[in-house]
């Protein structure tokens, strides 16, 4: 008889064990599913965020435009195809004229409030595929347009220069004009015949029409050689 009481003793010890290692292991098995689902949810977010960080390290935060790194790749791609196609590229400076004096008078909430409209503006005169606006640095605007000679890209600056005016930003600070204006520098190349410039020189060419303006007295486009300045008829001309 106690033979037979230990034994069903350790008959149901061990069947208890083995009930009480079946539960631990479903519920191992559940913890870990839960586990691997929760990681696989990270591992998307993750994902997802290094998307989103891609988009962004392109645009400027505060006009939401393309920024420094974006515009130098595309003037990079955009030189690449007038070089195959023989069409001409132009690229333009866009400097807002006594900024830091508009930031000392109004404060910088005012300064980013005007780049951010100005930068709008801009936008509504560049919108095809092939044309880029950009907040270069700064006060500075970069814009691209592709198949544009030197005739079309003074049309559009022109346009850029007259309507910044006309938006009547009130500019205390400014020696040049009662509202905040803009100056404007052009340079234009058709990379298969000047076969020796690369698309920074373009940029360079850009900025040296920009102070040219500047000198010159500011609120005005320049293309670095007045004397070749072509007509504003209002026609654009895009080649």
């Amino acid at each position: 008889m106690i033979g037979s009481w230990v034994y069903w003793l350790a008959l149901g010890i061990l069947l208890g064990a083995l009930v009480y290692l079946r539960v631990r292991e479903r519920r191992l098995h559940n913890e870990i599913s839960g586990l691997s689902n929760e990681l696989e949810r990270c591992t998307t977010e993750l994902d997802e965020a290094h998307l989103t960080l891609n988009r962004l390290t392109g645009i400027d935060a505060l006009t939401s435009l393309a920024n420094h790194s974006s515009f130098q790749e595309f003037l990079r791609g955009e030189w690449r195809r007038a070089l195959r196609e023989a069409s001409s590229l132009s690229v333009l400076m866009v400097d807002i004229d006594r900024f830091s004096d508009f930031n000392d008078g109004l404060g910088y909430r005012a300064g980013d409030e005007c780049l951010a409209k100005i930068g709008r503006h801009i936008r509504q005169y560049v919108r095809r595929p092939g044309d880029l606006v950009a907040r270069y640095g700064g006060e500075q605007f970069g814009v691209v347009m592709s198949r544009t000679d030197q005739q079309g890209a003074f049309r559009v600056a022109h346009r850029i220069c007259a309507g910044v005016e006309g938006l009547a930003i009130e500019h205390p600070g400014s020696d040049v004009s009662l509202c905040v204006t803009v100056s404007v520098g052009i340079a234009t190349s058709t990379p298969a015949i000047d076969s020796n410039w690369e698309e920074l020189e373009l940029v360079a060419g850009a900025r040296a029409a920009l102070e040219d303006a500047k000198q010159a007295g500011r609120n005005r486009v320049s293309t670095g050689n007045e004397a070749e300045r072509p007509a504003d008829d209002g026609l654009e001309n895009r080649s």
